[in-house]
């Protein structure tokens, strides 16, 4: 199996094309550009392509809409197919005032630039109104409270009374770094500002970007063009999983003759697991580890068991196994160190193998350096006693590109800090992930074996069965004390837990610090209720491990205030009583919605002992910031204080306007 890079898209059940690229601009004025754009297609696109073109719709990218540019694509056909690609003509104009006009952004509609993508949308999957109805019972989705069921099971929105507009005028740097750069996103997030307004007015022939509340799972929702009380940029499809928040964005333009006062937008709801086409339903190999944790094991033992290498401090052989499953027999095993002896004392030895440069008394010979002649033209997977270093991740990448290393195994994330991860460590786990390098952990802090994932930009190991699961569960980030909870505590715990599963559906986890008390009562309840757990555990003594977990991250103490970031993997926050580390934990989730990093959402302060005051100081200093101008207004209306978990559910369900 050939390397590739994973993400959720996999798991959201869609059928799409890859991501649609400009190939050549046809004709560019002061109000149009025009240009072809080649997609890549699936055998399966290609199949309805032929015979079901009025299924397939496009879907321009987000970034470009909320720029307030609309992309027209002519329709789909297999007339215009050539192999696996098919290449379409575009048109893309400006039409919101107060964004960036089309002369601005004509340097960057050129070759290579990602426009959108091809989605079918299967009919057999359109849900009827009862159908959009049960799913709402179920807690399937949660569309927004403004929404209509027609009999014909199509749903008309009203968006948000609020305006999106631009913080400040767009230098062409900053446009570029948002269309070009893979955080573009997050960066528009920073200066695209929403502005609550008494009514959303679009005058005649013009168009505003507004938002709903929206929380798909295993649904998709395609926003119609047309309708006469407000039409979105063309063909928008929501997708599962990555659809979830509260700021759904909307780009409704108003091509009549009279203005519009408070849109409407009109939309399918349909089911991708319903699809017979969709990728959910099919086979995923990706988790599924061509070794077992107890071949690993045997292999760990059987490369303890060599012969000292020449190096006297790290004494970690690597080994090479073939890419057939199951052939742990055929393995060839390279050891570090140079040819000889190294007679530097372990002193000298400490000291110097810390220093990579060419100056250093270290001659960093490893046995990853050993691997690339040996092989040959023949490709292998890379077994290895301790995570890799700064001169074995270099060679690892070489052999990666070369087509010769397609998997990594690793037993010990560090020969120092034992099962902590380095910041440096987490930037290579990355780079592996950009290279399409397959990475398991063999792990001994839960016996088990790990397969590294990322999600929203955050890498993961997670049980290979528990991988699509990952992907697709809605997560809380639940933080607490290293104390435990009362028995009455604990059972307000799973009461909130159990109106989280009744509101939000089962496919839903938590994710903690991973250690003792709180943490390890809120792993136990999460068990029991059969949703996902997780844990981003910290190198700390203060504390016991929880390593229950079906994903897991591990960070050294060095990594403390960066690790707090892997928390943003979760969509809501809940603070149980807490000490210390909860206080600086809610100062920067705080601060992280107030520079626009995440979606400014209830944080549930949830007095679990019912002792009736202890987030009370909270408040008060909150509210004495916003008095002083210390503090965003808005914080406070963010902050809820209580020990009633309907009081929790309520809050969701009348904050983020939802159904």
């Amino acid at each position: 199996m050939a390397p590739q890079n994973w993400d959720n898209h996999l798991f959201r059940g869609l059928l799409q094309s890859d991501d649609g690229v400009i190939i050549s601009v046809l004709d560019a004025n002061q109000e149009m550009i025009t240009f072809q754009t080649a997609f890549g297609l699936s055998a399966q696109l290609i199949d309805h392509l032929k015979h079901q073109p009025e299924d397939i719709v496009f879907s321009e990218r987000s970034r470009i809409a909320r720029l307030g540019v609309q992309i027209k694509c002519e329709p789909p056909s297999a007339a215009n197919l050539e192999g696996d690609t098919v290449t379409l003509t575009l048109r893309a104009s400006s039409l919101i005032p107060g964004y960036p006009a089309i002369e601005e952004l004509r340097e960057f509609f050129s070759l290579g630039l990602p426009v959108g993508r091809l989605v079918f949308c299967d009919p057999e999957a359109l849900l009827t109104s009862d159908e959009v109805l049960e799913a709402i019972e179920r807690a399937e989705l949660k569309l927004p409270a403004s929404t209509a069921i027609s009999s014909d099971g199509s749903i008309v929105i009203a968006p948000h009374k609020v305006v999106c507009r631009l913080r400040e005028k767009l230098t062409q740097e900053t446009l570029g770094r948002i269309l070009l750069r893979g955080d573009g996103r997050e960066l528009l997030n920073r200066y695209q500002v929403p502005h609550v307004v008494p009514a959303v007015n679009i005058a005649a022939g013009q168009g505003v970007i507004t938002t709903c509340s929206m929380y798909l799972n295993e649904h998709y929702v395609v926003l119609q063009s047309g309708y006469e009380l407000g039409r979105n940029l063309p063909a928008t499809v929501l997708d599962p999983i990555k659809t979830r928040g509260i700021r759904i964005y909307l780009e409704i333009v108003n091509q009549s003759k009279h203005p519009i006062v408070n849109p409407l937008i009109s939309a399918k709801v349909y089911c991708a697991g319903k699809s017979q086409n969709s990728a959910r339903s099919r086979k995923f190999t990706h988790g599924a580890s061509r070794y077992t944790y107890q071949q690993m094991r045997a292999l760990e033992k059987r490369l303890d068991d060599e012969a000292p290498s020449t190096c006297h401090f790290l004494n970690k052989p690597a080994a090479i196994l073939p890419n057939e499953s199951g052939r742990v027999d055929r393995v060839r095993i390279f050891m570090n160190g140079p040819g000889e002896p190294c007679d530097v004392t372990k002193a000298l030895c400490a000291v110097a193998r810390r220093n990579f440069s060419p100056q250093s008394d270290c001659r960093h010979v490893y046995a990853t350096s050993r691997i690339d002649p040996a092989l040959k033209n023949s490709a292998g997977v890379l077994v290895m006693k301790y995570f890799p270093n700064l001169i074995e991740h270099r060679d690892i990448i070489n052999l990666v590109c070369a087509g010769k290393i397609e998997a990594l195994y690793f037993f010990e994330p560090s020969c120092e800090h034992g099962p902590f991860l380095s910041e440096s460590d987490h930037n290579r786990l990355q780079e592996y992930h950009a290279f399409g390098l397959e990475v398991y952990w063999v792990s001994g802090l839960n016996d088990c074996l790990m397969v590294h994932t990322v999600r929203d930009g955050k890498g993961y190991f997670v049980l290979p069965e528990r991988l699509a699961d990952f992907h697709k569960s809605m997560l809380f980030a639940f933080y607490g004390s290293n104390q435990k909870l009362s028995q009455q505590g604990e059972a307000r715990l799973g009461q909130l837990m159990d109106a989280f599963v009744d509101f939000w559906g089962q496919n839903i986890g938590i994710v903690t610090g991973g250690g003792s008390g709180v943490m390890e009562q809120a792993n136990m309840l999460a068990r029991r209720r059969g949703i996902l757990s997780g844990a981003n555990f910290l190198d700390i003594t203060d504390q016991s491990l929880t390593t229950d977990v079906d994903f897991c991250q591990v960070f050294q103490a060095t990594c403390r205030h960066s690790r707090q970031k892997w928390f943003e993997v979760a969509s809501f926050p809940i603070f149980n009583v807490g000490g210390l580390g909860s206080l600086e934990e809610l100062g920067i989730t705080l601060c992280n919605m107030k520079l626009a990093i995440l979606d400014p959402v209830p944080v549930i302060l949830f007095d679990t002992e019912n002792g009736g005051g202890f987030w009370d100081g909270i408040k008060m200093q909150i509210h004495a910031m916003i008095k002083e101008g210390r503090a965003p207004a808005w914080i406070q209306d963010n902050i809820v204080l209580t020990d009633d978990p309907q009081v929790v559910i309520d809050v969701y369900r009348n904050r983020l306007q939802l159904f």
